[in-house]
């Protein structure tokens, strides 16, 4: 392939193809008819030699070489776009924008509460509000812009040609404790951790597997086990019950001070998850967008 064969128009396309997986969509992104993005993707297809992409329903799925290229596609067209831009400088302190975000109560309270704080004073007009995760439908509200962000808990990446995935912190599980509780003082053994009433809080599936795997290193009977349907039900539940509920460190520590919980010292094998920020490729070049994801990046819970 020759740089001759490949002029700007049909990069502009292909990185909109990347991001909408769709002609139609694309077409509308780029004020362009459907037959003619038809016509560049043929054309693309041709320079490249290879199909780019395969339709899978109503959507286009992209092949191992569009995949391979579109992170670099991707940078061409920032760059292109970057230098038609307006030379006014980007000023968060007049933006009037609302973002939506997909998370679990976790995030909730470990990041989107410090996120208001701190734009109350360099962003008084944008507002972020949190919306519940879905994991049937997240991935869709993200591409159809119900939703500008994703936060979730998960052991690993899972990166895809449309979404951005940002690690933002690694927590460890620990677990509470009442601070009345005989186990909140000392060191624990595992026949009087495993003798306990614990409570466990749902988590997504992966990491739920994971932690019940741990529980399972200290043969605590999961029948005996009480489940609990959110972050602040197992809370509740342990104070109540007078029971042990074993949760993200970052939760801990912001709920530090606020509920009679104390940790409790034992030899768990160590269990960790990551909490990665995610969005569509589509906001990559909106100002607005990237300097908000970089003040959430700022609200991530310290390793401390």
């Amino acid at each position: 392939m020759h740089l001759k064969e490949l002029d700007a128009n049909l990069v502009v396309v292909l990185d909109a193809l990347l991001i909408d997986a769709s002609v139609t969509k694309a077409a509308k992104r780029l004020g362009r008819s459907p037959s003619a993005i038809s016509h560049a993707l043929a054309n693309l297809r041709e320079v490249f030699a290879d199909d780019l992409f395969v339709r899978a329903g109503q959507r286009l799925v992209p092949t191992a070489k569009a995949l391979e290229i579109a992170p670099t596609i991707h940078v061409i067209v920032t760059g292109i776009e970057s230098l038609l831009r307006p030379a006014t400088p980007f000023d968060p302190a007049t933006q009037e924008r609302a973002f939506t975000v997909l998370c679990r109560e976790t995030s909730e309270f470990t990041l989107l509460q410090p996120l208001r704080e701190r734009l109350k004073a360099s962003a008084p007009d944008i507002s972020v509000a949190g919306s519940s995760f879905e994991p049937e439908s997240w991935t869709e509200k993200l591409r159809l812009g119900h939703a500008q962000f994703a936060i979730i808990e998960a052991l690993a990446e899972e990166p895809g040609a449309e979404l951005h995935w940002k690690l933002l912190f690694e927590d460890a599980w620990i677990t509470l404790a009442p601070k009345n509780h005989p186990l909140a003082k000392g060191e624990v053994t595992q026949e009087t951790f495993a003798a306990q009433n614990h409570v466990v809080i749902t988590a997504p599936p992966k990491i739920q597997e994971h932690l019940l795997s741990t529980l399972a290193a200290y043969q605590i009977p999961f029948g005996e086990v009480t489940w609990a349907s959110s972050l602040f039900a197992g809370l509740f539940l342990a104070l109540e019950a007078n029971a042990l509920v074993t949760l993200p460190a970052s939760v801990a520590k912001a709920v530090d001070g606020h509920l009679q919980l104390a940790s409790v010292r034992h030899n768990q094998p160590k269990l960790t998850n990551k909490t990665f920020l995610i969005w569509h490729r589509s906001n990559d070049r909106d100002e607005c967008h990237s300097w908000l994801r970089d003040e959430i990046a700022a609200c991530a819970p310290s390793k401390e």
